[in-house]
This record gives C-alpha cells, sequence and structure tokens, in this order.
C-alpha cells in the first residue's frame, strides 16, 4: 500500500474540505432563494400568535371577570369591561355566568379597547339548542369577516339569562312536615337602581306546595293557590333605599314560610327587570340561565 507523501497531505485535507463545503453551498442557496418566503412565514407566525393571545386574554376578561369596577354597567364608565356576574356574597366573580345587565350595557367600543385598533372583531352569543333554531342572546362588532385573510376564533361555554337573578334557593327547598321557614340570601338595591329596576320573586317548579309567604324586610307577599305560580312585584316600598345617598346599595334580608303536604319542594328566584317588564315575561325561560356558545372573532384590519 503506498503512503501519502507530505506534499500530498495537504491536497487530500484540501479535497475532503471542499467536499464538505459543497452541500453547504447548496444548502445556504437553497435558504438564500427562499429567504422571503421563510421571512414571510416568520411574520406570519408572529403576527397569528400574536392575535391568538389577544383573542384569548379578551374572551378571558369578558367571560371571567366582571370589569374595573364590578359595578361598571351602573357607573356606565368602566376603565376595564367585564361581563361575568359579581357575586357580592363571596366578594368575586361567577366565571361564566354572564350579567344580564352587563350584557345589555356592553358597547362595541369597550370590548375594542380590549383588543386594540389594529383589529376587527366579532362577538356572537347564542343559546345551546338541541333541537329547534338558536336564539341570539348578544352580537357586538362586524359580521362581514369571510373576507380576511386570517380569523382567530376562539369558543367557551357560558351561561346568561333574559333577566338577572339578584337572589335564589335552589334545589334545597324540602317539606318534611308543618309549615317551614326558610332564610334566602339577601339582595342589595339603591334609590338609583329602583328607578331603573323592579324587583320580582318568581316560585318555580312548584311540587304540593299549597301556599307561601315570602318576607322583605318583614314585609309579607303571600301566595296562595290560585297564585303561586306566578311571579309577584316587590312593593319599592319594602325595599331598602336611601334617596340623600342615590348610589349606596343596601343588602334587603329575605325570608319564607311554606306549607303543603309532604314531600313538597319548589325553587325561588328574586329577579332584577327593567322598569315596565310585564309579569308575563317572567319565567323560568326568562330567568333560569341558559348554556350558551361565546363565540369571539378576531382578524387584523
Amino acid at each position: 500500500m503506498g503512503v501519502l507523501s507530505n506534499d500530498s497531505r495537504g491536497f487530500a485535507i484540501s479535497l475532503d474540505l471542499l467536499l464538505a463545503l459543497i452541500p453547504i453551498t447548496l444548502l445556504l442557496g437553497f435558504v438564500a432563494a427562499d429567504m422571503d418566503n421563510i421571512l414571510f412565514q416568520i411574520e406570519d407566525t408572529v403576527f397569528r400568535s400574536s392575535m391568538d393571545r389577544t383573542a384569548g386574554d379578551a374572551v378571558n376578561t369578558l367571560v371571567a371577570t366582571s370589569g374595573d369596577p364590578n359595578n361598571w354597567e351602573n357607573t356606565g364608565n368602566p376603565s376595564i369591561v367585564g361581563l361575568a356576574q359579581y357575586d357580592t356574597s363571596k366578594g368575586a366573580p361567577d366565571e361564566g355566568l354572564l350579567d344580564p345587565v352587563k350584557l345589555g350595557s356592553v358597547t362595541e367600543g369597550q370590548v375594542q379597547g380590549l383588543v386594540g385598533n389594529n383589529y376587527n372583531f366579532y362577538l356572537n352569543i347564542t343559546t345551546i339548542n338541541k333541537t329547534g333554531t338558536r336564539q341570539v342572546v348578544k352580537t357586538l362588532g362586524n359580521s362581514s369577516f369571510g373576507n380576511a385573510k386570517d380569523v382567530v376564533k376562539v369558543e367557551r361555554i357560558v351561561q346568561a339569562s333574559k333577566f338577572k337573578v339578584v337572589s335564589s334557593l335552589i334545589g334545597q327547598i324540602r317539606y318534611t312536615g308543618g309549615t317551614r321557614s326558610f332564610n334566602i340570601p339577601s339582595f342589595p338595591t339603591s334609590f338609583n337602581s329602583n328607578q331603573t329596576f323592579d324587583y320580582w320573586i318568581l316560585i318555580a317548579n312548584n311540587a304540593g306546595f299549597t301556599g307561601a309567604t315570602v318576607s322583605v324586610n318583614n314585609f309579607a307577599i303571600n301566595f296562595t293557590s290560585a297564585n303561586i305560580n306566578n311571579p309577584a312585584l316587590i312593593n319599592s316600598g319594602f325595599l331598602k333605599l336611601n334617596a340623600s345617598n342615590p348610589t349606596l346599595f343596601t343588602n334587603n334580608t329575605v325570608s319564607m314560610n311554606g306549607t303543603g303536604p309532604f314531600p313538597s319542594s319548589m325553587d325561588i328566584y328574586i329577579v332584577q327587570t327593567p322598569k315596565g317588564t310585564s309579569s308575563g315575561d317572567i319565567n323560568t325561560n326568562t330567568v333560569v340561565p341558559k348554556n350558551c356558545t361565546f363565540d369571539f372573532y378576531l382578524w387584523l384590519k
């Protein structure tokens, strides 16, 4: 076997290096030729990631928070808009339970403030029906997004109703003999809220009760077998209203005595409705929150 001379060794190393550089050179050529496409894909990924994050943050703010302040629907000037109903007993929002008053008050501009001016959005909330046509609960924004180049969609399952339940006792009222008393969670009112809303008592899913007396701040409202399934308007004189401090909310105590044979059960709701709402509009279909899809679409302007 021959042995490379010292002069030949340099040639062999150079040849190996040249062979190794060929694929690297080809690779660099391919990269250079496709650089525009690579940069476009990187840019598209960055923009898509930014849209995903913006849409997700906006939806989480809307469905999981009550906004800032949490009663912005009363003040009319939120720094951050949120739609979750605020539970005063817990001092925290009920995530996924949308407040009907907030839903009625929220504007397109307030939601636009969440996503910024670089994007268009469309919000569509509809009831989930196994059969029949879905009912639209709320829409906001630009529904003409079919020609948009890239659209991000975020979907959540939420609960919503037409009217707001401010207090309730559900699935816990069970008659065991004689006349039984029940304490129902208190609900807040103010002088200003009473100018805008009425407050009703709705007894629903009654199974056996023949009569009931609901007391609001110790003022009695009587239900007989003839009207126990009908909503009753709470006289504004029964409510705690402070005219000298019209924005101050004060809690109203509620209790109930019910009579009926064993076993009897019912659900009871204290319902807040806009002034002038007819009693015929107040029923479990409009009061009990329903499962809804919360669809949020976002795209670049």
